[in-house]
């Protein structure tokens, strides 16, 4: 059993000792392993929490204890040299990659342990309705990327730019103009879209009919809007 003495005694089995120093609050552990090594750790706390450092000491005393015999375990006929992982190249042990620290054992282990338990319970599983709903599911998701139908597109003609130029206008907006002041307003609302434009004579006539309170009146040189 390993001890070397360093403050008052706290506590001791067959493995090792928990002494605190003295005038501290720290606390030396030891271990003592199966090839006769004997290991120490620091642990701190007050007097009060010393049944809870001794408990701490113990863990740290089975952990290690565990770790030699696993060590034991895992080595060669030989004892020459830890076998390496066939997969990642390294040493056996928590170097490797694929070691689970906290199951303290190959994580290959551990997968093939879980694919078993589901090959052993996949036929116990109702996947029927399931397999419904998600084929189902593909099917509207289908349809719904089907590309829809364009519409064909509808020509332009002269009288659907007569009725832009004139959907915010009210009849008050063309008492007294000339005929070639409207016409000009009229190319002006016009000038950036595809709408195809009607002669001078055939807007001022539009006008006057969509507006009963206007009346075409001639003039030299074209014509007037006056109020009827």
């Amino acid at each position: 059993m390993g001890s070397i003495q360093r403050g008052g005694m706290v506590a001791k089995n067959d493995n090792g000792t928990l002494e605190r120093v003295d005038g501290t609050n720290t606390y030396i552990g030891s271990a003592t392993l199966e090839n006769g090594k004997v290991i120490t750790k620091r642990f701190r706390g007050n007097v009060p929490d010393e049944q809870k450092i001794v408990e701490r000491w113990l863990k740290w005393q089975g952990r290690k204890m565990e770790d030699e015999e696993m060590a034991e375990i895992i080595k060669v006929d030989d004892g020459s040299k830890t076998p390496k992982c066939p997969f990642s190249g390294c040493e056996c042990n928590a170097k490797c990659p694929l070691w689970s620290e906290a199951q303290r054992v190959c994580s290959l282990k551990l997968a093939g342990i879980g694919l078993s338990y589901v090959a052993a319970n996949l036929m116990n599983l109702k996947v029927d309705e399931e397999l419904e709903l998600i084929a189902l599911a593909i099917a509207e998701s289908g349809k719904k990327t089907d590309k829809p139908k364009a519409e064909p597109v509808r020509e332009l003609i002269a009288s659907d730019g007569v009725e832009f130029f004139l959907a915010d206008k009210k009849f008050l907006d063309f008492v007294n103009l000339t005929s070639k002041r409207v016409f000009s307003d009229y190319k002006k609302a016009l000038a950036n879209t595809d709408y195809p434009l009607v002669k001078e004579s055939e807007l001022t006539t539009a006008i006057a009919e969509k507006f009963p309170e206007l009346k075409k009146k001639t003039v030299h040189g074209g014509s007037v809007l006056v109020a009827a």
